[in-house]
């Protein structure tokens, strides 16, 4: 386990679980995709740039977020190293040319020993900061492939149940011996409730009848009771871990059932649920719930109303592809949503950055809130204070002032909520600054979303390389800005360009005596 004395490893390793827990909110979650991935990137948008896919403008703004993150990782490699790679992102690197060639060959050493280095960093006596090193670590991890469940049950044995006291960067060499491993073969069984009547000798090699599939299921020791089939699909999925194979699957059955919509005219009934060889419970059948909630709609009770709203009904259709739909159609619904709101005829990207603005605004209060229903639980004092609020904009009033002022019980609270806490503490000091670096990391993510709607729709590119990465890190964001669109359009009466416009001044004087207050940015 992890030694408590160390608040650093601590915080770090709170940290990693949050982002590895899929349950956690938008406020909580990993943004960012790793070094690594954001090189292949890279390399992949100067292909699309010059196939006309991608403007030069968007492969300008990628080259510039890859050269700022190469400049402050240490798991980039050496100080020369960093300043080479940063010099190749600095031109207008040519698919094919030497500075293409050069950020491969770097990329491919970068993943090699990239938490190697990491780890020597951390053994070290000038620590970079507690985020920057839990996003690098777990990002590396997330963008190889592994399922963020594994991930978490990897991390919280080491981290929380092993019975030797280790520092955090030893555990992170053993994380670099697990980003090393191969993908292997896992064994899937995806049964049907009816089964399929193929013509005679038209079944594919997965298909399994109902015999079969009863048979694999009992000689793998699992529970059958209950499970009432017809047949079903025995895959061969290559993946690093069993819960990415039951998400591969998930996305298999998704294409299967989307050819036989229109190839023909059956559906295809699965069960609910899939097994992996090897493993004691089945994993469901919906592995695709990306976190994006706009809880607006049963706050004010819009779940079932019918009135017509114009684009926002529209948006909310396309916005719920974002949630469960293939990777694919989940960026071009997604997008669409936002393009829908957002965007200006000439400006189609910029909606990105719109959409930031309200992410930013909409960042202190989510985790204000958060943090008072924990507080109380350590804090009799604070307790008595929220006992009286009745809203949760002032229950973020008093929060915000107890820790800004230090009285707040910060060093009783879990780790997590702690680091949280310290989190707020820095904005509540320098909200100008800590909001607008929110707000980058916001648009970077919603800049990323719109190169992969662009490569799925205008190239057909289906397997970019930050596809699934792309609808992990900004998909909970998406939810949480239109939230924000969905609340001021029917509280406030707010069209979404008003209601950014409030956010784009808010931003610009938060911190100021004329600004507004951190917990009531959007009004």
């Amino acid at each position: 386990m992890i030694d408590p004395v160390n608040d650093f490893d601590v915080r770090v390793g709170a940290r990693l679980l949050d982002f590895f827990d899929s349950r956690r909110p938008w406020n909580r979650r990993l943004w960012n995709v790793g070094l690594a991935l954001t090189l292949q990137e890279v390399l992949e948008a100067t292909a699309a740039t010059r196939a006309g896919v991608l403007s030069d403008d968007s492969l300008g703004f990628l080259l510039n977020v890859a050269q700022k993150m190469v400049g402050t990782d240490p798991g980039a490699g050496s100080l020369e190293q960093r300043q080479t790679l940063q010099a190749a992102l600095r031109t207008k690197v040519r698919l094919d040319g030497l500075e293409y060639h050069l950020i491969s060959q770097q990329e491919s050493f970068i993943r090699r020993g990239y938490l190697t280095r990491w780890a020597a960093t951390l053994r070290g006596p000038d620590h970079p900061r507690v985020e920057r090193a839990a996003r690098a670590v777990a990002s590396h991890l997330l963008d190889l492939g592994f399922s963020s469940d594994f991930l978490h049950r990897w991390w919280s044995y080491r981290l929380r149940h092993e019975a030797v006291v280790r520092r955090l960067a030893d555990i992170i060499d053993d994380a670099q011996i697990l980003a090393s491993a191969e993908a292997r073969d896992f064994e899937v069984l995806a049964p049907v409730v009816t089964a399929i009547r193929f013509p005679e000798g038209a079944a594919p090699d997965e298909w399994r009848p109902a015999p079969d599939v009863s048979h694999w299921l009992r000689s793998n020791r699992f529970d059958v009771a209950g499970v009432r089939q017809d047949g079903g699909f025995l895959f061969s999925i290559k993946a690093l871990d069993p819960g990415s194979a039951a998400i591969r699957t998930s996305e298999l059955m998704d294409r299967l059932i989307s050819r036989m919509a229109v190839g023909t005219k059956r559906q295809l009934p699965f069960i609910n649920s899939i097994w992996v060889k090897g493993e004691p419970k089945p994993f469901p059948l919906d592995r695709t719930n990306r976190g994006v909630w706009v809880s607006a709609l049963e706050r004010e009770n819009l779940v079932y109303s019918v009135r017509p709203s114009g684009g926002i009904d529209a948006a909310i259709e396309l916005l719920s592809h974002l949630q469960s739909s293939s990777p694919s159609a989940a960026v071009a619904g997604g997008w669409a949503a936002i393009e829908a709101l957002l965007s200006e005829p000439s400006d189609r990207g910029g909606a990105a950055d719109r959409l930031a603005m309200l992410v930013a605004c909409s960042f202190p209060r989510a985790e204000l809130t958060y943090l008072s229903y924990v507080l109380p639980t350590v804090d009799p004092a604070l307790a008595a204070q929220l006992a009286e609020a009745t809203e949760n904009r002032d229950r973020s009033n008093i929060v915000a002032a107890a820790l800004h002022t230090g009285v707040a019980n910060i060093a009783a609270l879990g780790p997590s909520d702690r680091a949280a806490a310290a989190r707020m503490v820095e904005l509540l000091a320098n909200p100008h600054r800590v909001l607008h670096v929110i707000e980058d990391h916001a648009a970077i993510a919603f800049r990323r979303l719109y190169r992969q709607r662009n490569l799925v729709l205008h190239w057909g590119k289906t397997d970019a390389v930050a596809l699934r990465a792309s609808l992990r890190t900004a998909a909970p964001l998406v939810g949480a800005g239109i939230d924000r669109i969905i609340h001021a359009f029917y509280v406030d009466h707010l069209w979404p360009m008003q209601i950014v416009a409030r956010a784009r001044v808010a931003l610009a004087t938060v911190g100021s005596a004329v600004g507004p207050n951190c917990t009531d940015l959007l009004g």
